[in-house]
């Protein structure tokens, strides 16, 4: 059973940074669903968490293709977030975007920290 004292620190945030951005980039779908009446708006953000989740539910099996999966979801979903950054928008939405993007690369970071990968089972 998963308990925050069973795994260290670094993991334990990345799985938190995976699940909060997960929920932001639903919000703000649905922020702009509601703000222009498109429902194509929240479509790809759900897409995005259903991914997004799936890989923070593989880190908390401490499976050892874990690590891996959620690492390529998060630069994924990096770049995904970068890219909404630099395009036309509104600002919010950019401002939005950019730190969702900087919070996947620090979960990424976070993944391949010491304590995280003998927590995964070993070094590479």
């Amino acid at each position: 059973m998963f308990h925050p004292r069973n795994v260290p620190v670094e993991v334990f945030a990345a799985i938190v940074v995976g699940a909060a951005s997960a929920l932001a980039f639903v919000l703000e779908g649905l922020v702009r669903w509601q703000a222009d009446g498109d429902p194509g708006w929240i479509r790809f953000p759900v897409i995005v968490a259903v991914l997004e989740l799936l890989a923070v539910a593989a880190l908390l099996t401490r499976a050892r293709a874990a690590r891996l999966g959620a690492t390529v979801v998060f630069v994924l979903v990096g770049l995904i977030h970068l890219l909404a950054t630099l395009n036309d928008g509104p600002v919010w939405v950019r401002v939005l975007s950019g730190v969702l993007s900087a919070a996947h690369v620090f979960g990424l970071v976070l993944l391949n920290t010491r304590p995280s990968l003998e927590h995964f089972g070993g070094s590479r």
